[in-house]
C-alpha cells in the first residue's frame, strides 16, 4: 500500500532502502541481549526479584524500616480509641454532624456465653478543642449484662477535634480517646 510512496530522500539522490535482519542486528550485542532473544535466559520471578540486585535490596530494606516505623508509632501511640476491663470491651466514635459532635461508647462482652452478674459503667467524657482545652465533660452510666450496648451523647462543634473518656467499670479505670471525624 504504502510502497508507492516516493519518500525519505531528497530529489536526485537515491531512495533509501531500510531492511532489517535480526541476526545481524543482534551480532555485536551482548551475550546477555542475544540470550535473551534466544530464550536462554530465565526472568527471576517471585520475592527474589527484591534481593536480586543491590538497587532492590536498598528498596526492600527501606520498605522494612518503614513498615517498621509505622508499626512502633501504631503502637506506642497514645491514642487508643479501645480498652478492656475485666474481658468488658468498650470502644469509643466520634463525628461531627451539621455543627454538633456525637460520641458513642460501645459496651461489648464478646466471651460471655451467659448472662454474667451486672457491672456498673461510669464514663466522664471530655470534648477538647484546638487549643487543648475542655470545652464541656457529660457524665455518662448504665447497667451492663449482656451482649452490646453503646452510651450515646452530643454537644455543639466548637472546633472540637478530639474527645477523651474516662471509663470507671468494676472499681478499675480506664482512658480512651479519639480525634473526632469531620
Amino acid at each position: 500500500m504504502f510502497e508507492e510512496v516516493d519518500e525519505g530522500h531528497v530529489q536526485g539522490e537515491e531512495k533509501l532502502v531500510f531492511r532489517y535482519n535480526r541476526e545481524e542486528r543482534i551480532k555485536n550485542a551482548p551475550q546477555i541481549v542475544r540470550d535473551a532473544y534466544d530464550g536462554k535466559m530465565n526472568p527471576v520471578r517471585g520475592f527474589k526479584v527484591l534481593w536480586v540486585n543491590k538497587s532492590n535490596r536498598y528498596i526492600l530494606l527501606s520498605l522494612v524500616i518503614f513498615i517498621g516505623f509505622v508499626w512502633v508509632f501504631t503502637a506506642i501511640s497514645n491514642t487508643k480509641s479501645y480498652a478492656k476491663i475485666n474481658n468488658i470491651a468498650f470502644e469509643i466514635n466520634a463525628f461531627s454532624f451539621q455543627d454538633e459532635v456525637y460520641v458513642t461508647l460501645k459496651v461489648n462482652d464478646k466471651k460471655a456465653d451467659e448472662k454474667s452478674a451486672p457491672v456498673k459503667v461510669d464514663a466522664e467524657v471530655f470534648f477538647i478543642n484546638n487549643d487543648n482545652q475542655i470545652v464541656e465533660k457529660k457524665e455518662l452510666s448504665l447497667v451492663y449484662g449482656y451482649g452490646e450496648q453503646t452510651l450515646a451523647t452530643k454537644t455543639r462543634d466548637y472546633d472540637i477535634i478530639r474527645v477523651d473518656a474516662i471509663i470507671d467499670a468494676a472499681n478499675k479505670e480506664k482512658e480512651v480517646t479519639v480525634a473526632v471525624k469531620h
